[in-house]
Order: C-alpha cells, then structure tokens, then sequence
C-alpha cells in the first residue's frame, strides 16, 4: 500500500537524520505514488533548484534548435558571442554549443571550496562577464575533457540570449514555463546582461525557485518526449552519453536505466522511462550540503518489491 512506502520512507529519513529534505514525489504511470513534504514545506513551497537549471538551460537549447534560432549544435559559439570571435585565444573559435553542452569547452576552471568560488566572485565584479570570460585562459583543447564548470552554462546562455534576441529568462519562461503552467523562478543577471541562476550574493534563498511540483512538471515533460514543446530527437541525443564522460549527456546526468537533473544540496528530477518514473527532491542547500541518492534507490527498491505498493 502506498501507506506502507510513505511510512517507510519517513522511518528512513529519520534513521538518515535527514533534516534538509523538504519534498519528496514519486509518480509511475503519471499517477502519484508518494507525496511527502518536511520543515513545513507543502505543494506550493518554493526550493531553490541550484544547478537544475543547467538542464532546464539544456531544455532552452533545444527549444531554440527546433525554432531555429539556432542552426545545429556544432556551430561555433563565436557565431553569436563576438567576444570570442576577437582572436583573444586561437581556441575560441573551435567552441561549439556542442561543447557546452558537455562541459568540454576547455576554459580553465577552478570551483573553490564548498560552493564558494572566488572564480565567480571576479566574475561577478567584472564590468562584462562574456568580456571577462574571453580573456579567462583556455586549459584544454575545446572537445578534448569533460570539466564539469560554470562558464560553459554561462556561455549557453548568452548564446540562447543572443540568438532568439531576448534575455534568456524571458526565452525559458515564453517557451518553457509558460506551456508548463510554471509561474516563479526568474533568474539572475550578471554583468553585460546575461541571465544566470545564482544571484551574486550566492544567497541559497534568491533567484530560481520553483516548487517540487514543477520540477514533475518538467519531469513529465522530459518522460513523454517533449509534450510537443521539446523535440523527441532532441531529448534522444541529450541523454546520451557524451564523448569525454560516459555519465552526462547534454548537461543531464546519466544512470543505468534514466537521467537526471541535478542540483547541489539535494536538488533531482530523475527519470525512469522503462519504467514510467519521475522522481522529484528538493533540499535546503548549505555550504555543506549533500545529495540524497539513496532515497531514490529506496524508492525504487520498494516500488520493485510488490508487497510494499
């Protein structure tokens, strides 16, 4: 009965010491099968999403594929940002919206400690983040090493910006959003314009909020190939795996059987298509937050096991 998962999933997180969990979904067949939410939270709280919207992005890029505001993947991204068109860096030009895609522009990273990254801070306090960005220096060959960083999202989204010629927040929400029934998340903007999902206060509160139930709903979207709002032959080739990691495709992680959204400090929507899941977590992110895999493995142990359904 679903009691019995309910009951034993709250037994586990207590066991677990879980304080930071707040929602908890599970759907199989579209219909739900656990809904449970902590620290006050309901159907309409509001979690910070984190690095989610790195996939939510990757959803925009298809978006603009299929409209056509952009060409195809391996267009360089100099065809759009004229900071990496000026010859800073004779690898600019080899970029590709491929590449950020999966991580693998080759732009030098370092991502500090405990999500505070000094890397972000300059860029922040920079007069131009795409300006700044071209003059960062590039530490591999474009293509050649799966990196996972923030520059490459940053880059996408001023390449979603600049091709569909709006902010692109405003491409997400007319396109994404809008057609979901998904009303918050605006995101931030850093310096010269380009939208970004983490304000420069790096506050865990601010910026791209959304409920667990938009999360399903993007979810469910990904699940039934695109809902007529996402291609199919896009979401094919997203969850594929790419060529320089076998676990993450275009900026969706991978795992036997689905994929997934993530975000730090406990932020998931995985996907089970074989066996017609969506599962959704959200968690208060701290400096020392984690993730919560294996409330998701329980899950679906327990969903295996029929006496427990």
């Amino acid at each position: 009965m679903k009691n019995v998962l309910s009951e034993y999933i709250d037994n586990y997180i207590k066991q677990k010491h879980y304080r930071l969990i707040n929602s908890i979904l599970l759907f199989r067949d579209g219909e739900p099968v656990l809904k449970k939410y902590y620290n006050n939270f309901n159907e309409n709280s509001r979690n910070n999403i984190k690095s989610i919207w790195k996939s939510i992005l990757s959803i925009c890029t298809g978006i603009c594929l299929d409209k056509g505001y952009i060409k195809n993947l391996d267009e360089p991204v100099s065809n759009y940002l004229s900071e990496f068109a000026a010859n800073n860096h004779p690898y600019h030009k080899l970029i590709t919206i491929r590449h950020l895609l999966t991580m693998s522009s080759g732009i030098y990273w370092n991502g500090g400690i405990h999500y505070h990254c000094p890397m972000l801070e300059q860029l922040w306090r920079s007069d131009n983040c795409l300006e700044h960005l071209a003059d960062t220096a590039m530490a591999n060959v474009p293509g050649t090493k799966f990196v996972y960083k923030e520059w490459d999202v940053i880059l996408l989204s001023g390449v979603i910006s600049r091709a569909a010629n709006m902010n692109t927040y405003e491409f997400c929400k007319s396109y994404l959003y809008e057609p979901l029934g998904i009303t918050r998340g605006e995101w931030a903007r850093l310096p010269g314009g380009i939208d970004y999902s983490i304000d420069r206060n790096f506050d865990i509160e601010a910026q791209s909020d959304l409920s667990a139930g938009d999360l399903a709903k993007i979810g469910f979207l990904l699940l039934n190939k695109g809902n007529g709002i996402l291609s199919e032959s896009y979401i094919n080739q997203a969850v594929l795996p790419s060529t320089n990691t076998p676990e993450y495709g275009y900026l969706f992680w991978l795992f036997e059987g689905g994929f997934a959204c993530r975000g730090y400090g406990g932020q998931e929507i995985n996907v089970v298509p074989g066996k017609n899941i969506v599962y959704v977590i959200q968690a208060t992110p701290t400096s020392r937050s984690k993730s919560y895999g294996d409330v998701f493995k329980v899950c679906l142990d327990l969903m295996d096991n029929g006496n427990m359904l």
